[in-house]
């Protein structure tokens, strides 16, 4: 699969001179050349890299699923947030709040009622609910993950993961250090990527002495900037192109690997997993309302002991795999490259698609309800 180059992110202006092409002119008060790096890891974590030679222990391989799970986690409390201070902010959905809010309680009035002795579930009904629960989740995720074949909306879905990894990488390649380390600074290996860099690290001294310099006409100092722009944006631009190759041969290869783990790597071990989250999340002692199997008051326990198990088994099969078939063309990647590969936002990104997908699946199914700010969260960003 070739995917072209993303554009890189634009630098913010600040003139109010006429048209200038994309990204604007830089500006000593509000502009940045300098690309801003991935997404910071769970509390400045460092994430386990791979041996020089491209290899992993089981070890490393689990802490990155955990530093993985750790991103997803905050990244998604962060959209929920974020989703909720714009519900808070627009009247227009006040409307709309007010009957959630009253629906909310009348289910959270049903529930009451039919918990009002405050017993809990009996040892034996909870074993038996929990038989039946690992019955209808292995079922459900039977359908979804099938062996030998990979599901429509997963091809949809796979694509989507294509595009957020070339993003990853892109934004990555333009960022002087290496993500995941104490601060290492890449080893320059295109002309281009040099002078970007060096432009970049030297951006405020530049602007400094450009607006030190006398000009004939005040407009000269904008047409300067302007052009300074976009010499830096050529730069950035043929020094992205000379690394398009390899996100190309990454991209296929990820998608290769995630489909053998989609259709050959999970498919038999569905019921594994369903027993591993109905034991964790402890469903069996959650009460229900609705005809749902799991209520929506209890699906964040669901989510949280599904990706963990689920990451579990896509980190170590994804990192091995990927690792093994770079080995396999031994000289043709960077070093950068090779550390890219274990970058945990990779997996966190490759774990909401799949796993929101599945949880849409177990929602139309009946088997799950989903909360509402979830359910508005999936529908603003779909």
């Amino acid at each position: 699969m070739k995917l072209p180059p993303p554009k890189p992110p634009p630098s913010r202006t600040g003139s109010t001179a006429g048209p200038r092409p994309e990204p604007g002119p830089i500006r000593p008060t509000n502009s940045r050349i300098r690309a801003a790096g991935p997404p910071p890891l769970p509390t400045e974590q460092r994430a386990p890299m791979p041996s020089e030679d491209g290899y992993m222990s089981t070890h490393a391989k689990m802490s990155l699923a955990d530093i993985a799970l750790q991103l997803r986690d905050e990244q998604l409390e962060a959209r929920i947030v974020h989703y909720r201070a714009d519900l808070e902010t627009n009247s227009e959905l006040d409307a709309i709040t007010a009957q959630v809010i009253r629906e909310l309680t009348e289910l959270q009035k049903a529930a009451q009622s039919q918990r009002n002795d405050g017993a809990a579930v009996p040892a034996g009904d909870r074993s038996q609910l929990e038989i039946e629960l690992i019955q209808s989740l292995k079922e459900m995720l039977s359908r979804i993950f099938r062996e030998g074949r990979l599901a429509v909306v997963f091809e949809r879905k796979l694509a989507e993961v294509s595009k957020r990894f070339a993003r990853l990488f892109f934004r990555s390649e333009l960022h002087e250090k290496i993500a995941g380390t104490t601060g290492e600074i890449k080893t320059m290996r295109f002309p281009e990527q040099a002078l970007y860099h060096m432009f970049a690290r030297n951006e405020e001294h530049l602007m400094k002495e450009l607006e030190a310099l006398t000009y004939a006409d005040p407009t000269l100092y904008d047409e300067t900037v302007a052009l300074f722009g976009n010499v830096v944006k050529e730069l950035r631009d043929d020094f992205l192109s000379r690394t398009t190759p390899e996100l190309n041969e990454l991209v296929t290869l990820l998608h290769a690997v995630l489909r053998e783990f989609l259709t050959k790597e999970l498919p038999p071990v569905v019921g594994e997993l369903g027993w591993e989250v109905v034991k964790e999340a402890r469903l069996a002692e959650a009460r229900t309302s609705a005809g749902y199997k799991i209520s929506s008051a209890h699906f964040p326990h669901f989510r949280h002991a599904f990706e963990r198990h689920f990451l579990q088994r896509l980190v170590p099969y994804v990192a091995d795999q990927m690792l093994a078939r770079i080995r396999n063309v031994h000289g043709k990647f960077r070093s950068e490259t090779l550390k890219f590969v274990a970058d945990p936002r990779i997996f966190s990104d490759v774990c909401e698609v799949i796993c929101d997908s599945v949880y849409d699946s177990l929602y139309n199914d009946g088997f799950l309800d989903l909360p509402t700010d979830w359910r508005a969260k999936m529908n603003v960003e779909g």
